[in-house]
């Protein structure tokens, strides 16, 4: 149960997942103080739909953190607060924007100290009682096995207690290095609980594949910036790949963080958040639920995205947390509707009928859908 005394600091609210669990903390009755790196951040934040139609009030407050690196970074900003959701890291960029010999300065040690320097505050603190982190799937599986240069041994799934040495750099992609920071940041959080013993837990969530409607995304370009585009990109009619084949809808991806916080959940515990999937079938889901688009050429057959098979034991996760993962189809179903979306707005420059809409009228069914006040 909720307490009024209870305060949750959240860090990565601009970001997808992050104002997903946002916008769950607030439907829960928590009071939020969201750690931004600047006040046009919180302003943006404050300018969603989403969040002005929950009217927070004074549940929702702001601090400013400009750089998550410096010492001390967040120790006025967990002064108070009962619980924390770190969520925010350096993301990879669709291309390899990032030079080589700045993969550790961009990836690696905003990753690592930022969660030292959160664990610090929070121990200093002396308030907090849990800290969730959001590391991710890629975290506990060598970077052979997730671009298939080798073969997991199918009969050893993956686990959420499954650890793996960090690879040294230079990296030879961004996402070599922003896996390499996921795995620095877990083996330096766990090693620093050892070592301090502070008066709370942690909580390590491991997301696959974040998939579904962006909030922060308002045209098609800035809904590129997310793992959505691995979706998109297939159908646009790309080819490219190998991804491994491991998804989670953003809802359950948000849920998770917020029921985390739950004494009864077991702390100093890690928790997949993803399932197996095949990312080509994104193309027979689509034509299925959204024949329109495909013959207003929105999207397009011939895409392909080479998939990493790799099993995946997320059992821990549906037990503790009480749920099952929504399908990749919901998944797949909720990129598209946001896209078509954003497409259409674009092409009218006025708010036309929504996906959903074009969703529900191509099953032969009326349904008036307001987008707007949807939520991740």
């Amino acid at each position: 149960m909720v307490s009024s005394k209870d305060l949750v600091l959240i860090t990565g609210a601009t970001g997808h997942v992050g104002s997903c669990t946002l916008l769950h903390l607030l439907r829960q009755g928590y009071r939020v103080r969201a750690a931004v790196r600047s006040t046009a951040k919180a302003a943006a934040v404050l300018a969603r739909p989403q969040i002005q139609a929950l009217n927070p009030g004074s549940r929702l407050t702001f601090t400013i953190v400009p750089d998550i690196t410096a010492p001390g970074a967040y120790d006025e900003a967990v002064e108070g607060t009962t619980h924390i959701i770190h969520i925010a890291s350096p993301l990879a960029s669709a291309g390899n924007g990032i030079p080589l010999d700045q993969h550790d300065a961009h990836f690696i040690q905003p990753a690592v100290r930022g969660t030292l320097n959160m664990l610090e505050a929070a121990n200093l603190g002396g308030t907090v009682r849990r800290v969730v982190i959001t590391s991710s799937f890629i975290a506990l599986v060598p970077m052979e096995e997730l671009n298939g240069t080798r073969r997991r041994d199918p009969s050893k799934a993956v686990g959420p207690n499954d650890r793996i040495p960090l690879a040294p750099g230079p990296y030879e992609s961004e996402f070599a290095a922003y896996a390499a920071s996921k795995v620095a940041a877990l083996q330096q959080a766990e090693a620093w609980m050892e070592r301090e013993r502070p008066p709370f837990d942690v909580v390590h969530l491991h997301p696959g594949f974040v998939l579904g409607r962006n909030d922060t995304a308002t045209s098609v370009g800035q809904f590129m910036h997310s793992t959505n585009s691995v979706v998109l990109a297939l159908l646009l009619g790309k080819r490219f790949g190998p991804f491994a084949g491991a998804t989670v809808h953003a809802q359950d991806v948000a849920r998770a963080h917020v029921s985390a916080l739950d004494p009864t959940v077991f702390g100093n515990q890690s928790y997949i958040l993803s399932q197996s999937a095949w990312w080509n079938d994104a193309v027979a889901i689509a034509k299925r639920e959204f024949p329109e688009a495909f013959e207003k050429k929105f999207l397009v057959t011939g895409g392909s995205v080479i998939t990493t098979d790799l099993p995946i034991d997320a059992s821990l996760t549906e037990e503790t947390f009480g749920f099952k993962f929504a399908s990749y189809k919901e998944q797949v179903k909720s990129v598209v509707e946001h896209y078509l979306e954003l497409r259409m707005r674009k092409m009218s420059g006025v708010h036309m009928v929504s996906a959903a809409n074009m969703h529900a009228n191509a099953k032969g069914r009326e349904m008036v859908v307001n987008v707007s006040a949807m939520a991740c």
